[in-house]
């Protein structure tokens, strides 16, 4: 079942490296390289433009404005949830940690992906150095209920930037979405 987008032609390129004959394929020595994960991200693309149904004007009433004050600053927080979610892509920390401030489609995609790529590279763990993941830098802005921040850490000697939204969820920030770069 294939389904396109108006407007958009889809086109798939596999490219083969040459075996010689009578070898068996070698397996690559190294993971591959992940340019962006984006976890927590559910939208799906509708399979005909005609299946989107016809927007219809909202009625402009006030909307009041919850009170934001209730909620702890979720800087803090953000930084050591990012932090901790890069130490469970390279498996330094069991994902269930982090079951209370993610949502339960964020955490089994983060348990996913690290298991994919603890496969990947079983051998990379023990090559990989010792150094801590650190915060460089978060900017983050608040939205009444919500809150969306962007925080670059250092990874292994390179800096890497996570896109982060956070929503109210009984009286706590819990992280709906976590893009790293």
């Amino acid at each position: 079942m294939s389904s396109t987008i108006p407007g958009r032609a889809r086109q798939i390129r596999v490219v083969g490296v040459p075996q010689r004959p009578g070898r068996p394929p070698q397996a690559p020595t190294r993971p591959p390289r992940v340019r962006r994960v984006r976890l927590g991200s559910d939208r799906g693309v509708p399979a005909d433009v005609a299946e989107i149904p016809a927007a219809r004007p909202v009625p402009e009433e006030p909307v009041a404005e919850p009170a934001a004050s209730t909620l702890p600053d979720p800087t803090a927080m953000c930084c050591t949830v990012v932090r901790a979610a890069v130490e469970v892509l390279h498996g330094d920390r069991p994902a269930a940690q982090l079951a209370r401030w993610l949502t339960p489609l964020l955490l089994d995609q983060l348990t996913e992906r690290a298991r994919l790529l603890r496969e990947a590279a079983p051998s990379a763990a023990a090559a990989r150095t010792t150094r801590p993941v650190q915060v460089r830098r978060i900017r983050l802005e608040r939205r009444g209920e919500t809150a969306e921040a962007t925080v670059i850490v250092e990874d292994q000697g390179r800096c890497r930037a996570a896109a982060v939204r956070l929503e109210a969820h009984r009286g706590q920030w819990r992280l709906s979405v976590l893009e790293l770069g």
